[in-house]
């Protein structure tokens, strides 16, 4: 399995280095996907992050209003509550002597009392009626005292001190009409009179919950949540049917009415609360998907093109490197490609030029090969002649002439000697003996000359026949009749050789100097090989940092100095 996913791996770094097309999808892929990734990032978390801070705002409010509504219910229910106790508990407003009145008066009074309690009725107030321990009620008639007390809060009531109050939610089946599943809130007081019927009885307002209830409904189903209230004794008054089980993940809100000490439980599922931002990152999936697609479609579709005419020079370019210089590549646009195949033709068009030149130059070469070869007779016919001359003058006792030519032949040996174009500059320092032997045979001891060299230097590599040309300068414009010094210097520098050679003949102005280096001043008729000769092959063998320098005064003297790297002879 390893060895195969290796494979794959280099498979695929393979095609990613031999395909311009695949590189040209990744980087529309790239281009494409990066910036879009990071702005669908930004934009689901700025969107989602407002999305759930409203959607937080929007369940805080109707929580808010929830806790509004039910305080204000039981607000009024507390109010009115009070006042009626307030009112029983003044034994100078009314005394309740008998349950079932036996005279009139009595009749008046309760139906008085009776009144009383239907005047605090607002527009949801179901009933209100004061129940005493027997079971007697004063109120309008329809209700069941006997289901109602079957009712479980009910057996709570008896144990209710002075002072506290119960509050809750049950069905409205104790009413003899009427829609008996209608919801009610009901609260129960202790009246705190100790006179007559009235000692132990108890208030009961009910008020209807159906519009309560509704919103509580509401906020369930909008909200996807389970509400649950609390009383001040932390029972349960009201808790969502068939609510899921309660998550440490749930999003949880708890209101407190401080007045009555409830509290409002809300509690939101997390899948619930961060919808919103889920359908925003499902759909900011979708669209990088669909940018994906998109992308890899159009990078299809513009690096085909591009790709085929590529190719296309690619198979040009291996034509011709095969050898087939007839190949031509169609340009038919005037893009980057269509200049790079027109410097192609051009290109082609001028390596055939070329061969066909070193072709020609070739043949002319391998003619002058011939002709060099043919014109070796003649050095060898000069050779024979000198040496035949040599004789004849020894025969005839003419040591001078013998002596002369002597040395004349052993300086043509050397600059007709083409086997090696680089010997020891102590060998060419040989030559330059040969030479001055020539011009003291011909002008006398009218010349002196001296060497200065360092040992280390005589077997460093100089161009053959550079110092003759130096020479021949300095004994056919220097000097008058031979006659003069000559100072040659020879020392090892850093990385490099120095010659030096001074004489103190008439010197030249910086106009000869000019052309004595001008290569259009040289000796175009092959007579003579020249100053300027003499610089172009020490640069042509070392490179243009080194080569030939003049210095002159007029009238007193001329220094050629001469610079060469340090190299030699492998053995």
């Amino acid at each position: 399995m390893k060895f195969t996913f290796k494979n794959k791996a280099a498979g695929i770094k393979f095609l990613f280095y031999r395909s311009i097309r695949t590189k040209m999808v990744v980087f529309f892929l790239m281009v494409a996907l990066i910036p879009l990734a990071i702005f669908g990032l930004l934009s689901y978390q700025k969107s989602s992050t407002i999305v759930n801070k409203q959607y937080n705002d929007y369940e805080r409010f109707a929580v808010s209003q929830l806790d509004k509504q039910i305080e204000n219910t039981i607000q009024q229910m507390f109010v009115v509550s009070k006042d009626i106790n307030h009112y029983l508990s003044d034994p100078t407003l009314i005394i309740l002597k008998e349950e079932i009145p036996r005279t009139y008066s009595a009749f008046i009074e309760n139906k008085n009392f009776e009144r009383y309690l239907e005047a605090h009725k607002t527009y949801n107030t179901k009933g209100i009626y004061l129940i005493t321990n027997t079971g007697y009620y004063y109120g309008n008639n329809q209700v069941n005292i006997h289901q109602l007390f079957q009712k479980p809060f009910w057996k709570e009531i008896n144990n209710l001190k002075e002072g506290q109050l119960w509050i809750g939610f049950y069905n409205a089946d104790h009413y003899y009409t009427g829609n008996k599943k209608e919801k009610l809130i009901g609260m129960v007081l202790p009246i705190e009179s100790q006179f007559g019927v009235l000692k132990g009885s108890k208030l009961l307002i009910e008020t209807n919950a159906d519009e309560l209830l509704s919103h509580i409904k509401f906020l369930e189903k909008s909200l996807h949540s389970s509400i649950t209230l609390r009383n001040g004794n932390h029972q349960i008054v009201y808790k969502t049917n068939h609510a899921p089980k309660n998550l440490p993940s749930d999003i949880v809100f708890n209101n407190h009415i401080d007045t009555y000490g409830w509290d409002i439980i809300v509690r939101i599922p997390q899948k619930y609360f961060y919808k919103s931002s889920n359908v925003i990152f499902h759909y900011t999936v979708l669209a990088i998907l669909f940018s994906i697609i998109l992308a890899c479609i159009l990078a299809v579709v513009f690096s085909v093109p591009l790709s085929k005419r590529i190719k296309s020079l690619k198979a040009s370019m291996e034509s011709v490197s095969k050898g087939d210089l007839n190949t031509q590549i169609a340009v038919t646009s005037e893009d980057e490609l269509a200049i790079l195949g027109r410097s192609f033709n051009d290109m082609v068009h001028q390596i055939k030029e070329l061969i066909e030149k070193i072709s020609q130059t070739e043949r002319l070469k391998r003619q002058a090969e011939l002709k060099a070869f043919h014109y070796q007779i003649n050095p060898h016919l000069l050779f024979n002649t000198l040496n035949s001359i040599q004789w004849k003058a020894r025969l005839l006792g003419a040591k001078e002439v013998q002596e002369m030519i002597y040395h004349l032949t052993e300086v043509l040996h050397e600059n007709l000697n083409f086997a090696d174009e680089l010997i020891p500059l102590k060998k060419e320092l040989q030559t330059i003996q040969h030479y001055l032997k020539v011009q003291e045979v011909r002008f006398g001891h009218t010349f002196e000359y001296v060497e200065t060299l360092q040992e280390n230097c005589l077997e460093c590599l100089i161009p053959r026949m550079t110092l003759q040309p130096l020479f021949e300068n300095i004994f056919f414009h220097a000097f008058e009749d031979g006659q003069g010094r000559i100072e040659l210097k020879v020392e090892e520098k850093d990385d490099y050789i120095e010659l030096t050679l001074e004489d103190n003949g008439k010197g030249m102005n910086e106009e000869t100097i000019r052309k004595l280096l001008d290569p259009r001043q040289h000796d175009e008729g092959g007579k003579g090989i020249g100053v300027y000769n003499v610089d172009q092959r020490v640069k042509l063998h070392f490179g243009t940092e080194y080569g030939l320098s003049i210095e002159s005064v007029v009238g007193l003297k001329t220094i050629f100095r001469m610079r060469w790297p340090r190299r030699r002879k492998l053995k």
